[in-house]
């Protein structure tokens, strides 16, 4: 027995250095493989080797038809094709497998009304392009000059486009205070429909005209609470159509009571302020 197990111990520690030297000769070759390659590279025949290789590659890719003849875009509706093909400077022809997707994605995502945009590349010839556009949900109205909003209240930058059916909103800070104002009107749509323009008072708070963007009825709003200040007047609009009547302005700032003027109420305030 003893004699077997030393029989068995040779055998394996045999086989185990056969594979070492296996192993290692393995290793001599790949080693001397790379290294004849990396050399073989750098002379006068491997250069013309590489340079045949990149020709039959060539030859190889234009019978495979792999280069680009579409690029078709989905889901534009207020970005202009000019300005997307003007960031992107393709053109029929090029190597489809050549085009940075990641470079052209980031300059499509700086035009202004891009929201997300994807790119993808599909064989043989074609780079598809996806975008999601901004929404506008107002126009501001700033230094004289129109900028839309988006639904995060940041201004977009093209004041060329002309958005109908949109609030005018009016102040230094209302496009951030905007999407909320909204949310709160789009609850009450008998006093939606009315609403024209908004104008933030000293930062604080809004003015809503009604009917008329410039001549309509004001509703002065609070500064806290525009939700319960909107209940109100939508209560009142269904009991009495307050928002119906000749009305000047409307004044929600304060909690338990709403006061209106009315032309003849503003014009006799204005008679009694000349005779004192």
């Amino acid at each position: 027995m003893a004699k077997q197990s030393k029989k068995k111990k040779e055998q394996k520690g045999f086989w185990t250095l056969k594979r070492r030297i296996y192993a290692g000769l393995f290793a001599v070759v790949i080693l001397s493989a790379i290294g004849g390659t990396s050399y073989f590279l750098t002379t006068p025949q491997g250069k013309n080797f590489m340079k045949e290789a990149t020709q039959t590659w060539m030859r190889i890719r234009q019978k495979a038809h792999l280069e680009l003849s579409q690029v078709p875009v989905q889901g534009r509706n207020r970005t202009k094709l000019e300005d997307i093909n003007a960031v992107l400077k393709l053109s029929q022809g090029m190597p489809i497998l050549e085009i940075d997707l990641e470079e052209k994605r980031e300059a499509i995502a700086k035009l202004p009304w891009i929201r997300s945009v994807v790119i993808e590349r599909q064989l043989p010839d074609m780079i598809i392009i996806q975008i999601t556009e901004k929404e506008p949900i107002a126009i501001w109205q700033h230094h004289k000059k129109y900028s839309p909003i988006d639904e995060q209240g940041e201004p977009i930058a093209d004041d060329k486009t002309v958005i109908s059916n949109v609030l005018l909103v009016v102040g230094e800070d209302a496009p951030q205070h905007t999407p909320q104002l909204i949310e709160q009107l789009s609850k009450y749509p008998d006093i939606q429909k009315h609403v024209r323009s908004a104008v933030r008072v000293g930062k604080r708070r809004w003015n809503l005209y009604l009917n008329d963007a410039e001549h309509g009825i004001v509703v002065q709003l609070p500064e806290t609470d525009i939700a319960g200040a909107l209940r109100r007047l939508s209560e009142f609009n269904e009991t009495g159509q307050i928002l119906e009547r000749d009305l000047n302005v409307i004044d929600l700032r304060l909690r338990d009571r709403l006061i209106v003027r009315s032309e003849a109420s503003l014009a006799g305030s204005e008679k009694d302020k000349k005779k004192k």
